[in-house]
């Protein structure tokens, strides 16, 4: 029964975005050069399922900014737009050493965007495919966990908390972002229940893949997956499909892959 629910909840999610996504598709891949709002667009920083994250300029404070403009399609969704406002309020009134500002946000047609600080360090994912040095995985993993401990009392789950959403503004000094944008986007799609994002399969909870709904709980169970791979340079469950690895998070015990590999003193 399980098995049924992942594979259908993971169908559901891939055939949602074939079916809305024919609006407008891809504009949010080619703005560098235009202007929203008060920001120009400079140059693409990298693309995710459903964002486009550019660096941007703002002449009225003179500085740069990163600009994630999501998907035309969510646009079209009244309830989304309205969630949208909601979620960048709370998100922007968290105020915590490891947890990336977010400056403003706006809607220009069927443009969504949000503005945040800039980060040139890179993120976490950058870092890895080796085993880190063990000081400086604790280092990151505690700020880390006071970022999701001071947003989990503000009733805030991060829902999809990954080294790639992990910023680096050197290397010992780590800015969690995407607040909030999982269960936007779940709720949008509804690619699952109220309330639950899908999150990412390599590091998502079991409650999570299931649909039966999160809480801090999870946030800190995909936090033990990150701090599993910062140490092992691996994640404990691979698979050829997403599907295949939602499974193993529910069926398998975690992997001791990685146990061989001696943790290094940071230098």
């Amino acid at each position: 029964m399980t098995d049924k629910l992942i594979q259908s909840r993971y169908e559901i999610a891939n055939s949602s975005e074939k079916v809305r996504r024919p609006v407008a598709p891809g504009v949010e891949d080619a703005l560098s050069g235009h202007v929203l709002g008060q920001y120009r667009l400079v140059e693409r920083l990298g693309r995710g399922g459903m964002a486009t994250v550019y660096k941007a300029y703002q002449p009225s404070l003179d500085r740069y900014v990163a600009v994630k403009v999501l998907s035309p399609f969510l646009a079209q969704n009244s309830d989304f737009v309205a969630r949208f406002q909601r979620e960048a309020q709370a998100i922007a009134r968290l105020n915590h050493p490891n947890i990336l500002p977010v400056h403003d946000y706006g809607q220009e047609g069927e443009l969504i965007y949000i503005v945040m600080r800039y980060v040139e360090g890179g993120t976490l994912q950058d870092m890895l495919g080796r085993p880190l040095g063990l000081d400086t995985a604790v280092e990151i993993i505690a700020q880390m966990g006071g970022a999701l401990d001071y947003a989990h009392q503000r009733g805030i789950v991060h829902r999809d908390v990954k080294p790639s959403n992990i910023l680096m503004a050197d290397r010992n000094w780590a800015l969690l972002g995407d607040f909030g944008l999982a269960r936007m986007v779940g709720a949008s799609v509804r690619i699952t229940q109220t309330g639950v994002g899908m999150g990412t399969p390599a590091y998502i909870a079991p409650e999570q893949a299931q649909g039966i709904g999160v809480d801090a709980r999870s946030d800190i169970y995909s936090l033990g997956i990150v701090l599993f791979e910062m140490l092992t340079g691996q994640v404990p469950f691979e698979g050829d499909s997403s599907l295949v690895v939602l499974l193993k998070h529910l069926k398998e015990p975690h992997s001791r892959r990685g146990r061989s590999t001696p943790i290094s003193q940071s230098p």
